[in-house]
This record gives structure tokens, C-alpha cells and sequence, in this order.
């Protein structure tokens, strides 16, 4: 999650810039949009995880994560980039806390230890995918390495939901 999710997010402005043409200020200022959709979600997390259940969280989280780099990557305005940014803020927010609090439950006679593990597993994956972003859009670009990176977060999260239902289904069995 980590690597797929930083490793797009943090080659937004620099691609806004390369292709857009706006100031690095400017581009930074079009993915601030990132934090708004986290508050969006804190706000709506009750009536988001009603609505959609754990499954339908991560699934639409992922897939907005997506969207969210393919339109970056494609985005012919940058109204359309800050949209993508709340997009991605919200998604990042949808499948990353349910993935945290599943963590939580992976061992729970030794839960932080768990959270210890998923913590580290994150901030490495993060600091890999964007370094290997890094190494990719300087040979490939920036529209290419993007939605690369958005195809990623679609996986992680139908992954995680697949093998979350795989689980379920040997515990009923």
C-alpha cells in the first residue's frame, strides 16, 4: 500500500508541472486537496462504512485511488488535478484505515506487535515505491510511471479483499 500509494502520490506536482506547465507553488497547491478528502472521510467514516461495509470501503478506496492517478496522469486542467487529489485523499483514507485496523486484529494476544509489523511494512513500502517511482519516471515519465502506480493500489486492495473473503470462507467452512 505504501509503495503503490506514495509512490504515485508523490510525483504529482512534478508531473502537473512537467505537463501542465503550472509553477512547482502552484502544483503543490493542487494536490492539498490530498488532506481535505481525509477530513471528508473522518467526518463521513460512519455513515461511508454503514453504506458500503469493510469490503465496499476498500474496494471503493482503491478504486478512487486509481481513477484519481489515471485523471492526474491524463489531466488536461489543473481543476481536474485538485479534484484528483481529493479523490486520492479520500481513497488513501478508505483503504488505509481499514487496512490499519485489520492490523490490529491479526494477532490479538499480541496486537502491538501487529501494529508494529504493519507500520514498518508501510513506511518501507512507502519509502521503496518512491524511490522505484523515482527510478521509473526518470526513464519512463511521470504519465507513465503514475497510473502504473494507480494499477498497484487497485491490486493491493482487491487482494486484500479477496484474501479477507478467502479467510471467511475457511472459518465458515
Amino acid at each position: 500500500e505504501g509503495a503503490t500509494v506514495f509512490g504515485a502520490f508523490a510525483f504529482f506536482p512534478a508531473h502537473l508541472h512537467a505537463t501542465l506547465g503550472v509553477p512547482l507553488a502552484t502544483a503543490g497547491v493542487l494536490v492539498m486537496p490530498f488532506g481535505l478528502g481525509g477530513l471528508v472521510f473522518a467526518f463521513g467514516t460512519r455513515a461511508l462504512l454503514g453504506r458500503l461495509g469493510e469490503a465496499g470501503l476498500v474496494l471503493a478506496g482503491g478504486g478512487l485511488m486509481c481513477a484519481a492517478t489515471l485523471s492526474v496522469a491524463l489531466a488536461g486542467s489543473a481543476w481536474l488535478a485538485a479534484l484528483a487529489s481529493f479523490a486520492m485523499g479520500l481513497g488513501f483514507y478508505m483503504l488505509h484505515n481499514t487496512l490499519q485496523t485489520n492490523a490490529t486484529q491479526m494477532a490479538p494476544q499480541r496486537r502491538g506487535a501487529a501494529v508494529s509489523a504493519f507500520a514498518l511494512c508501510y513506511f518501507l513500502g512507502q519509502s521503496c515505491g518512491v524511490s522505484l517511482a523515482g527510478w521509473t519516471a526518470s526513464r519512463f515519465g511521470t504519465s507513465a510511471t503514475i497510473p502504473v502506480a494507480g494499477l498497484g493500489i487497485a491490486a493491493v486492495a482487491l487482494g486484500f479483499v479477496l484474501r479477507k473473503r478467502s479467510q471467511q470462507a475457511a472459518v465458515a467452512s
